[in-house]
Order: structure tokens, then C-alpha cells, then sequence
């Protein structure tokens, strides 16, 4: 050897654009290597995600039924939203619960309308969206 180091191949133009090439190739490896590591989890993390859940049996389909007119739908929807409120209000009164204590006690809630806009919040919004 007659003493010559490696940083003698990386001189000129040359030796510029093969630096560039090593040093882009290995980002662009590094990258690949990300994405196949989380392609390679999401498969992992859904494969345990199913290990609990019991595979659905396969049932015969029923026949389909002559087809009849159009009836009206049921009046169902009352009654859901009227479960949602209650739950709602469960929730709601657990997470009061749990900050102030068991002496807190919620007995009605109901939706609180925004207020008005102005014009101070028009153009406080706009400076925010703007970046001014």
C-alpha cells in the first residue's frame, strides 16, 4: 500500500457524484426498511387482533322471501336515540364521578349552542388560518 486513504476516491467531480449515489442509496434502503418493518406489523398486530376472535360458522343462507311492497320503517330510531341519551348521561356522570369524587351528581344534560360570530373571532380565525 503506499499510503493512500479512502478519502482519496471522493475527489472531484466524480468522487462528488459517488458520494451522493452511496448516501442516497442508503436513505432510500433505510426508508424501504421502515416501510416493510411496519407492513411486517400491521400483518403481526392483525394476527393477534384474530387470535381471540372465534371464526364465524359457516351458515346456510336463508331464501330469499317473495318480494312484497314497501312497508314504512319502524318507529326504531326514537327509541335508539333515547339510548344513546342515557348512555350518554352514564358516561358523562362516571367521568364527573371519577374527577370531583361520588358526592358530584348529574341529573340532566342537554347540548350548549355556540355562541354567536363576531367579527373579533372572524378575523382572529382568519390570522390563525393564515399564519399572520
Amino acid at each position: 500500500m503506499t499510503g493512500s486513504s479512502i478519502s482519496s476516491y471522493f475527489v472531484g467531480v466524480s468522487g462528488r457524484l459517488t458520494m451522493s449515489l452511496i448516501a442516497f442509496s442508503i436513505v432510500f434502503i433505510v426508508i424501504v426498511g421502515l416501510m416493510l418493518v411496519m407492513m411486517g406489523m400491521k400483518h403481526v398486530c392483525s394476527a393477534i387482533d384474530n387470535m381471540g376472535k372465534p371464526k364465524p360458522a359457516a351458515t346456510a343462507q336463508p331464501s330469499p322471501a317473495p318480494a312484497a311492497p314497501a312497508a314504512p320503517a319502524p318507529a326504531a330510531p326514537a327509541a335508539a336515540v333515547s339510548a344513546d341519551d342515557d348512555e350518554l348521561l352514564a358516561v358523562i356522570s362516571a367521568a364527573i364521578m371519577a374527577a370531583c369524587g361520588s358526592t358530584a351528581r348529574v341529573v340532566a344534560f342537554s347540548p350548549v349552542k355556540a355562541p354567536a360570530p363576531t367579527a373579533w373571532k372572524n378575523v382572529g380565525r382568519l390570522q390563525n388560518t393564515e399564519g399572520c
